[in-house]
């Protein structure tokens, strides 16, 4: 599998998708609908997934499928897409333009190419494996930052914390880094990928969010590891992306009040 070819690949599917998302996008009329799990869908989501998936399942009929609103398919083969057509629907809804359009290549479960783009601020970042990250042809790269009290800190909302239980994770990050702002979804973790901030701290999304981060933050010269240390699944519910240093911090501060957390 050439790796590059399947970014190339992955990039000229954007375009249809985008187009779709994008013709919906600060629509009075855009009706919203709530899923099992009480998370907005809308029909963007549905459209754009549907385009995607088609074009991949065209493109690789042996290859699997692992997407946001339709589920699995063949997700035990040795290489499988993952797609998120709008990450952070909730913005997408009330007309900010931070979602993103997610994809990502896995080879027997790891993350090996993968694809954050901003269709809103038409901003297209990508990462292959051993490759480098880019925005476009500028190279990305994590921020340098050891001391978490000099450090830009990104975070998921605060209701995600309490639903995890972590809550006071949250409080600790408040009170030990220099600023802490919250920047959810994957837009978080792309900008820890870019440096602009230091470390983003996320306790609860999926497979379909986290894969494309993962390969970004690693290419980008960091690390991307859950709460608890585990670098390499992406399909546990929490992550920890940027700078080295950083990244361990939190770790380390997550253990401190792991067992006696609210």
């Amino acid at each position: 599998m050439n790796l590059i070819k399947a970014k190339d690949f992955a990039l000229s599917c954007l375009e249809p998708a985008e187009a779709e998302i994008l013709k919906l996008f600060r629509r009075k009329d855009l009706a919203v609908e709530k899923k099992s799990d009480l998370s907005p869908v809308t029909i963007a989501d549905r459209n754009a997934e549907e385009i995607l998936r088609a074009r991949i399942a065209r493109e690789f009929p042996g290859h699997g499928i692992i997407g946001e609103e339709f589920g699995e398919e063949n997700s035990s083969a040795e290489w499988v897409w993952t797609i998120d057509p709008i990450d952070g629907t909730h913005s997408f809804i009330k007309g900010l333009p931070l979602f993103a359009t997610l994809i990502a290549l896995l080879k027997n479960g790891e993350p090996v190419m993968g694809v954050i783009s901003l269709p809103a601020l038409g901003e297209t970042n990508w990462a292959v494996k051993g490759k480098g990250a880019y925005c476009g042809k500028s190279p990305l790269n994590v921020s340098s930052c050891k001391n978490l009290s000099k450090a830009l800190v990104a975070v998921a909302d605060l209701y995600c914390f309490r639903m995890k239980k972590c809550a006071r994770l949250f409080n600790r990050l408040d009170k030990e880094s220099a600023i802490m702002r919250t920047y959810p979804d994957a837009f978080g973790h792309l900008m820890a990928a870019r440096g602009a901030v230091d470390v983003m701290v996320d306790p609860l999304a999926y497979v379909w969010d986290y894969a494309p981060c993962k390969i970004m933050v690693e290419e980008a010269g960091g690390v991307f590891s859950n709460f608890t240390g585990n670098r390499s699944s992406i399909r546990e519910e929490t992550a920890i992306s940027g700078s080295p240093h950083l990244v361990r911090k939190v770790r380390k501060i997550y253990a401190e009040i792991k067992g006696n957390v609210k």
